[in-house]
């Protein structure tokens, strides 16, 4: 999984290779300038409504941002994996990402 600070430095590229100051980027993303700023100096992931945002300011997917995947790159099953991912609970997501690495191992 990204880290923050990985997932920052992503956003903050693809934001100068856009030719984006950082108060463009808040405006189109529907974020405050502080948002960016605190989620940096926190090192805290950012809420899904950021990211999604932060995505359509960017014109990437949240895949490509948090996996460096496009969903026409992945199978049938990741895709059904990621959507699965993304309605089990927090508690549920740590009890099983460590038997997620055992197996990919």
């Amino acid at each position: 999984m990204i880290s923050s600070q990985e997932l920052y430095d992503k956003v903050d590229k693809l934001r100068r290779e856009r030719g984006l100051t950082q108060n463009k980027l808040s405006d189109l993303a529907g974020i405050s300038h502080g948002t960016l700023n605190s989620w940096r100096s926190r090192g805290t992931m950012p809420k899904l409504e950021v990211i999604e945002g932060l995505c359509d300011a960017l014109e990437v997917s949240p895949t490509y941002l948090l996996f460096g995947n496009d969903f026409e790159n992945l199978s049938d099953e990741e895709v059904e994996l990621l959507n699965l991912w993304k309605n089990i609970s927090s508690d549920k997501r740590k009890a099983i990402l460590p038997l997620l690495r055992t197996l990919s191992v």
